[in-house]
Parts: C-alpha cells; sequence; structure tokens
C-alpha cells in the first residue's frame, strides 16, 4: 500500500469518526433542549393562574396637581 493511500485511508477514516461524534453530539443536544421543553411545560401547567387586574380609575383633580414644583 502506498503512503498516500494510507493517509487518504486515515483520513476519511478520521473525518467518518468526526462526523459520527458530532452527529451523537447533536442529538445529545436535541434530546437535552426537548427535556427543557417538557419541563417548562409542565411547570407552566401546575402553575396557579395569572390573577385578573382591574383597570384602575383615574384620579380626580388636574394632571400633575400633585407634583411639587418649588423644588
Amino acid at each position: 500500500m502506498s503512503e498516500i493511500s494510507s493517509n487518504y485511508g486515515m483520513e476519511s477514516l478520521n473525518v467518518a469518526m468526526l462526523k459520527r461524534s458530532s452527529d451523537n453530539q447533536g442529538q445529545m443536544a436535541l434530546a437535552l433542549l426537548e427535556g427543557a421543553v417538557q419541563t417548562s411545560q409542565q411547570i407552566q401547567a401546575s402553575a396557579p393562574a395569572a390573577p385578573q387586574v382591574q383597570p384602575v380609575a383615574h384620579a380626580e383633580g388636574s394632571l400633575g396637581a400633585n407634583i411639587d414644583t418649588t423644588a
């Protein structure tokens, strides 16, 4: 076997192993993300409903009448 074909074989093996490693890391990241989404959905489902906020009536008097302008 010549040196060129030996180097090509090693480079091909290296590329294949890097691709497999990258694919595995991607799958683990996706599984972690899916787990985080499920946890978030479970927390949201078990959280109490947000209270309904009633609008505040407008204050009486002219706007800004309670601001001290003498300072």
